[in-house]
């Protein structure tokens, strides 16, 4: 038969032991949740809300500047943009031409970003559904790399360009592209 001790010790032992699993638990489940922020701001001459759709008409000189995984910034004359119920996600953003647009993407498995700078004189769509930014009407965009890889930029032309952030891709319509590299002159190649 066991002590009064004995019973006391074992209890404090299984308490203790009880307490510091609930504890690591709690410390690698806190580990595996993370959490990343992304924040939305709207410039423009005049900014109207509609309550019961969720939506912001924004007219005069607008722009949007997204800080998250991607950084980006859209400036046009004027723009829609539709919110989730909640107002914590930019479901839609349509703005109206000459459109200009730029994206710093985030980093893929090496570590390297890409810099999108843009423009079109009809008009942009961005859709958070899809990830994609949709630009019509003598499109163009700049891509380069960050850090420097020693292309200076591709240079695509077109007459509309979807840049897709979930994939990571860049389509043209009726196409040109055009690759400026540095060379190192008087030695090599």
């Amino acid at each position: 038969m066991l002590s009064r001790n004995d019973v006391i010790a074992t209890g404090v032992r299984i308490l203790l032991t009880t307490g510091l699993a609930v504890m690591l638990v709690a410390v690698a489940g806190g580990q595996q949740q993370t959490r990343r922020t992304e924040t939305g701001k709207v410039t423009a001459d005049l900014i109207e809300y509609d309550f019961g759709r969720h939506a912001f008409t924004a007219t005069g000189n607008t722009q949007v500047t997204i800080k998250g995984a991607h950084e980006s910034e859209i400036r046009a004359p004027g723009l829609s943009m539709e919110l989730s119920e909640d107002m914590d996600q930019i479901l839609t953003i349509e703005a109206e031409g000459p459109v200009n647009f730029e994206v710093l993407t985030a980093p893929d498995e090496n570590g390297t970003r890409r810099r999108v700078v843009a423009r079109a004189s009809n008009s942009a769509v961005y859709r958070q559904a899809d990830e994609t930014i949709a630009l019509t009407g003598d499109a163009r965009a700049d891509v380069t790399t960050v850090p420097d890889r020693g292309v200076d930029a591709a240079h695509f032309a077109g007459e509309s360009i979807v840049v897709n952030l979930r994939e990571s891709t860049l389509s043209v319509r009726k196409a040109t592209i055009e690759v400026t590299t540095e060379v190192e002159e008087g030695g090599g190649r």
